[in-house]
């Protein structure tokens, strides 16, 4: 299960990486408003989650295509972790339209927060499903 979901989130991750790229900074503010926004969505895109995105879709491809499952499943679960961990921290920290609230150049709007409570999560659960009990001994 874990490897499955592992290639499907390395596809979606990989798209919201280089959409972010397409899209442009959200670190200027033009008007009010931050830039590198899609569609009137505030996503807040910065170069920074732009390659941390692709960080985590190569993680998730390595996990999907390449590794065994063993170990796919450990690598799933670690960066669901981190997803849920920035999902935290984003919904602590929050962001403004204007994009004025970022922590190490990171911005944290609620869609992304969403998104990356429901990957995180969802990865968690494909993780552990794919964790086999140990062996009882002979009673």
């Amino acid at each position: 299960m874990a490897r499955s979901y592992a290639q499907l989130a390395a596809v979606v991750f990989a798209i919201i990486g280089v959409g972010g790229f397409i899209t442009g900074d959200a670190g200027h503010v033009v008007r009010g408003q931050a830039s590198g926004n899609f569609d009137g969505v505030a996503l807040h895109f910065t170069y920074a989650r732009d390659v941390i995105d692709l960080i985590i879709a190569a993680a998730f491809a390595y996990a999907g295509f390449v590794a065994r499952t063993a170990v796919a499943n450990n690598a799933v679960l670690a960066v669901s972790a981190f997803l849920l961990a920035l999902a935290v921290i984003g919904f602590i920290t929050g962001d403004t339209d204007s994009g004025s609230r970022s922590i190490a150049s990171l911005h944290f709007p609620v869609a992304i927060n969403i998104l990356d409570l429901v990957t995180g999560g969802v990865g968690i659960l494909s993780a552990l499903t794919g964790i086999d009990e140990p062996e009882r001994a002979p009673a």
